[in-house]
């Protein structure tokens, strides 16, 4: 019985650390986000989809995953505002191309425009803080029409996290794509939490 006694406690306490671990992970994530600021010199990225049709908003999610993905296989920390403006403008065939494929690969051909330069902005939010309308150095990237609602990032400093860190107009009435996201991620945490906490009882019949 001890034995048994000892085996359960060391379980509920490993158990119990998982969760303060998770937890802590969360709220640092948080913490990041809502002191995270857009600096001065910086560039952004724009994907406007096609229209607001649910078949366009998901194509632009898709083209923003391939987009970053590729991304990430830049240089990781570019070395100031001029070395990034550079390696962006170097890449733009290529991002064009890509962006391309990824439309066509899913039956779309009413093609894309991939550019660097100043892009219009309406009012944003960013983490906590809020940045006026105005004209911003950006990689816009365009399908289609353009005329659907928008997904933005940072991506000099590197900031861009798909669904982490993003922006919707400020005032809009229905529920931005992040906080959509952020919702189902910590309802998703809390069901495994206590699907994971129920089971425990069970195997030692607390």
């Amino acid at each position: 019985m001890k034995v048994q006694l000892a085996v359960r406690q060391w379980f509920l306490m490993v158990f119990a650390i998982i969760i303060l671990i998770t937890c802590w992970e969360s709220n640092r994530n948080n913490i990041a986000l809502a002191d995270s600021a857009i600096p001065e010199q910086s560039i952004r990225l724009r994907i406007l989809a096609n229209s607001d049709s649910i078949a366009d908003q998901v194509m632009k999610r898709k083209v923003r995953d391939v987009v970053i993905a590729q991304m990430n296989t830049w240089v990781k920390e570019p070395d100031g505002i001029e070395y990034a403006r550079r390696v962006v403008r170097e890449q733009l065939p290529a991002m064009q191309m890509l962006v391309q494929k990824e439309l066509a690969s899913h039956g779309y051909n009413y093609g894309a425009q991939v550019e660097l330069g100043q892009v219009p902005f309406p009012t944003k939010m960013y983490g906590n803080r809020v940045y006026p309308a105005g004209e911003y150095e950006a990689l816009r990237i365009t399908l289609g029409r353009g005329d659907g609602q928008n997904w933005w990032c940072v991506l000099f400093p590197p900031l861009c996290f798909v669904d982490a860190i993003s922006g919707e107009a400020v005032g809009k009435s229905t529920i931005s794509e992040k906080s959509v996201s952020s919702t189902i991620q910590i309802k998703s945490k809390k069901q495994i939490h206590f699907y994971l906490w129920d089971k425990t009882k069970q195997l030692f019949k607390l």
